[in-house]
């Protein structure tokens, strides 16, 4: 359930927030077609992405003691979120 919201949510929305802040335009609806646009044309490899990194992470931290679970799931949040930033965020 997590892979879907992060595929069907997250990543729409992050390069929708992404469009806003690099498109030069203060037309919310630029920023959502440009952000889709972007979101489609790097569907697969960001969905790739997303399996090869929170499948094993969701595996970890329901594997981890119970006080251990959130402070595994922020980590890998971070992480996950600095490595879309670095990858995706430019121009």
């Amino acid at each position: 359930l997590d892979l879907t919201v992060l595929a069907m949510i997250y990543l729409p929305t992050f390069y929708i927030f992404k469009a806003g802040v690099f498109s030069g335009s203060s037309d919310p609806s630029v920023w959502a077609s440009a952000g889709l646009e972007n979101y489609v044309t790097n569907f697969a490899k960001d969905e790739s992405d997303l399996l090869k990194v929170w499948f094993p992470a969701d595996l970890v931290c329901f594997s981890v003691p119970l006080y251990l679970r959130l402070p595994v799931r922020h980590i890998v949040s971070f992480v996950w979120t600095a490595y879309l930033s670095f990858r995706r965020g430019g121009h």
